[in-house]
């Protein structure tokens, strides 16, 4: 994985919930995030303002690229997306982002990218958590919203084998 990272919204809210922060520090030294991002996860509840607030690896960045900027709005996703998605060209890092339109989105960019549940295959594959504590922490991520289908589970599960 990189040092430095930009992230959506959906990954940072479901860490932020869970209070499990320590899987981003295990990995990146830094993770951008764009005012838009930010302003969404402000009108989040107390827990998560101030658990992004308390974390000190977060780092509000602009997109600099307004061509960029404009390519990527033209295809009807929301703000943060848009701005993650270009600033993540404008600097070739990789991104974290859960939701389906915007991944594949990325990825037709040429985009690397990660969701929530590739970071704790990542930190089990480097050995910062268990088998077990994989498992309680991706039951605990669904609990605070990631939506898993049935599909991704299995999947899931058979790149932990």
């Amino acid at each position: 994985m990189n040092d430095i990272v930009i992230s959506d919204t959906t990954a940072l809210i479901i860490l932020a919930k869970s209070d499990a922060f320590s899987l981003l520090s295990n990995l990146f030294q830094k993770i951008y995030i764009l005012q838009a991002v930010y302003d969404e996860l402000m009108f989040k509840d107390d827990i998560v303002n101030y658990r992004i607030n308390a974390f000190d690896r977060i780092e509000v960045k602009p997109v600099i690229d307004m061509a960029i900027l404009e390519r990527i709005k033209m295809l009807k996703i929301d703000k943060g997306e848009v701005e993650a998605i270009s600033l993540a060209l404008e600097l070739n890092l990789m991104l974290i982002i859960d939701e389906r339109k915007g991944r594949k989105i990325a990825l037709n960019q040429g985009l690397k990218i990660v969701g929530v549940l590739g970071i704790l295959i990542e930190n089990y594959r480097q050995k910062f958590l268990t088998l077990d504590e994989v498992k309680l922490n991706f039951l605990l991520f669904k609990q605070q919203g990631l939506g898993v289908s049935e599909q991704l589970e299995k999947i899931f599960f058979e790149r932990l084998a």
